[in-house]
């Protein structure tokens, strides 16, 4: 996984009840666990543009 990829956040993790597009803008090692922050870019209005937090990096969906 790199920064600038597409990847899907789940719904049961993403806390908007749906699985949501979004694009990868950080990759961090911490204690040997990959933590990856999100920008979501669809397909919920109201997460749109919102950045979706850190999550584990086999949490995401490639696209």
């Amino acid at each position: 996984m790199e920064t600038g990829d597409r990847v899907i956040v789940p719904a049961e993790i993403n806390g908007y009840g749906r699985d949501l597009r979004a694009i990868v803008t950080e990759i961090e090692e911490f204690f040997g666990a990959t933590f990856v922050t999100v920008i979501f870019t669809e397909p919920c209005p109201g997460a749109c543009g919102g950045t979706g937090g850190v999550y584990h990096d086999f949490q995401l969906i490639a696209e």
